[in-house]
């Protein structure tokens, strides 16, 4: 089970990196002006907003998996609910970030493969640490520019 704690480390900080698309508030349970109104001048909806704030929310969960026996359990969890939140947001961004939510389901997709390979037994520490780069590089991209339009 020692083994799982680099990675563990190495997946706080891939969803530190992810997290830091706003300079507000650290507080991940609200988000004011991205879920009370839209952005100026019109550039996103309010309901896209708020589900940029979902996508950021459930990024920075991954970050608080406990390391134990149901890490690989948890982390589908986690990414299923990333997926979720990032199927939301790209139905009511309107094409708005197309290029940025695309990136995020497939590093999504990605990491999601190597950590059923490694609850399988045939994947390993180092592919799941690398997907969550991918997964923690392009959450910041597509964070980065919601919080652009949406203040």
């Amino acid at each position: 089970m020692a083994r799982l704690v680099w990675p563990a480390a190495a997946l706080s900080m891939c969803c530190l990196a992810a997290a830091c698309g706003s300079s507000g508030s650290t507080t991940s349970s609200s988000s004011p002006s991205v879920s009370s109104s839209p952005a100026a001048g019109g550039s996103a909806s309010s309901a896209a907003c708020a589900d940029a704030a979902a996508v950021k929310s459930s990024v920075e969960k991954l970050g608080q998996i406990s390391v134990g026996k149901d890490t690989v359990s948890e982390l589908k969890s986690n990414l299923s609910q990333i997926s979720s939140n990032l199927d939301k947001l790209s139905a009511d961004a309107d094409g708005k970030w197309a290029s940025q939510i695309s990136s995020l389901k497939s590093a999504l997709a990605n990491v999601q493969t190597s950590v059923t390979d490694l609850g399988n037994g045939s994947g390993s520490l180092s592919s799941v640490t690398s997907a969550l780069g991918g997964v923690a590089t392009a959450a910041t991209s597509l964070l980065s520019k919601t919080t652009a339009d949406c203040g």
